[in-house]
């Protein structure tokens, strides 16, 4: 039995259901998809972790980018004790045949002002101009699932940069993440991700299949949107007094998923956050928006510091539309 959380925190809005039309809806947080979309049961770090996220997401899900600030407290806050498995969920496989009900959409250029309305709903920094520079009729985020699944032979560590180098390349610096030549120049910019390698499993065919099992895992689970949590502490799965799984839909505030853990996994202990260059150096660059999730102050204290340790020579900054990122400086 897994216990399915539709509501928005406080509001009582539910989701869509299947007789309704497809549709990204600002008021749930959610991007859903024309058919849900099932897979592998990789236990790996998870048997020795205490809480478990299956995480159901597409690289190009706006949604998905504005919860990477609440996502990066949740592996702060549980690190050591939480591991995340990331499932792609293919949210468009054709934008031919692509249609969201709920903003009248049929083109990538009218996704434009959905993005944009992310942003501002979020404050996650989103260069929704990606979306006007498509004109392929028949664009899909398929290959990019592909390409992350690809990433993912070389260990869950790897799999899971790549994914937020490529996701940051798509809603932050207007980058086709689609094409081949794209994922390429990401794939050598994330340290330790073979290159060669990644393209073997690409055009085997290997990374497909994976992907596949992805999509049969999201219809196992009933994921018909994204972003989708799947709770679940598989160290106390044997237990008779185990809770059951809980299945989280849309966007949600911190609370609302450290509640869940804390329900299943009572034993899991919240750590405070580490200082800022060595969350950067953690987790690479890091938006404004996510470091001031991390560290649980307001966006302009956050600036602040930055802008000191940036005249230090710490960190620098990376301007983007809406926005900013910081990385840390190496020492030489």
């Amino acid at each position: 039995m897994i216990e399915h959380h539709n509501h928005l925190d406080g509001t009582g809005n539910g989701t869509k259901n299947d007789s309704e039309p497809l549709g990204c809806d600002p008021e749930t947080g959610m991007c859903l998809v024309p058919e849900s979309t099932e897979a592998r049961g990789q236990e790996s770090a998870a048997a020795t972790s205490i809480g478990e996220i299956v995480y159901f997401t597409d690289p190009y899900c706006s949604w998905c980018w504005a919860t990477e600030p609440v996502l990066f407290r949740l592996l702060e806050a549980y690190r050591g004790s939480l591991h995340v498995r990331y499932v792609m969920g293919g949210l468009v496989k054709d934008m031919a045949d692509f249609y969201d009900g709920l903003n009248d959409i049929r083109a990538t250029a009218q996704v434009a002002p959905h993005w944009r309305d992310v942003s501002q709903r979020s404050g996650q920094p989103i260069d929704e101009r990606l979306m006007e520079d498509i004109t392929d009729p028949h664009f899909s985020t398929w290959p990019a699932c592909i390409a992350i699944k690809a990433a993912q032979f070389q260990g869950e560590q790897l799999g899971e940069r790549f994914l937020r180098r490529v996701r940051r390349a798509a809603l932050t610096e207007r980058r086709m993440i689609s094409d081949r030549e794209v994922q390429t120049s990401l794939v050598r910019e994330v340290p330790g991700l073979d290159a060669a390698r990644w393209l073997e499993d690409l055009e085997s065919g290997k990374a497909a299949y994976a992907f596949k099992e992805d999509l049969a895992e999201c219809r196992r689970n009933g994921v018909t949107g994204f972003p989708t949590m799947l709770f679940r502490a598989p160290a106390n799965l044997g237990s008779p007094q185990a809770e059951p799984p809980s299945i989280v839909n849309g966007h949600r505030a911190f609370a609302t998923y450290d509640q869940i853990l804390k329900r299943l996994a009572p034993e899991m202990k919240e750590r405070p956050p580490r200082e800022l260059v060595e969350l950067l150096l953690h987790h690479g660059p890091l938006t404004t928006r996510e470091l001031s999730e991390i560290r649980r102050q307001g966006p302009d204290e956050t600036r602040r510091e930055m802008e000191t340790l940036a005249r230090l020579g710490k960190v620098r900054e990376l301007r983007v539309k809406g926005g900013e990122l910081w990385e840390a400086v190496l020492p030489h």
